[in-house]
């Protein structure tokens, strides 16, 4: 008589399937979290444009401001902030070159020959 035949199908059918519903779970959890943070990212990127156009709006209003005839000085005065200066990009335009470096030259090391004479390697070189 084999071990198979005292198992009860229905049994092992079951855990199977519990197994497979536990294992499921995990790529749930996954895919809702990957969800979330795939939304989060959405937000920041929509608030980096809304942000972006603030700015831009509020540079426009200073300088109409200016152009009517107020002074930075005046405007500070009043309490008004100066907008901010444009951010340079982190990345340059050019690659920066690095400094010219000297090629490093090894002196030679004075030798011993095998009779035992000391040689001045760079007398004979």
């Amino acid at each position: 008589m084999s071990a198979i035949t005292t198992l009860d199908k229905s049994a092992v059918l079951a855990r199977a399937r519990e197994a497979i519903d536990t294992r499921t779970r995990f790529v749930e959890t996954l895919f809702d979290a990957a969800t979330e943070a795939a939304a989060a990212h959405s937000a920041v990127a929509d608030a980096r444009d809304a942000a972006a156009t603030a700015d831009t709006t509020f540079e426009k209003a200073y300088r109409d401001a200016i152009a009517a005839g107020w002074t930075a000085a005046e405007l500070k005065a009043a309490g008004l902030p100066t907008p901010a200066a444009p951010r340079r990009s982190g990345r340059r335009s050019t690659p920066r070159r690095s400094k010219a470096t000297t090629p490093t030259v090894r002196t030679p090391v004075d030798t011993e020959p095998s009779d035992g004479a000391a040689v001045d390697e760079q007398a004979t070189a």
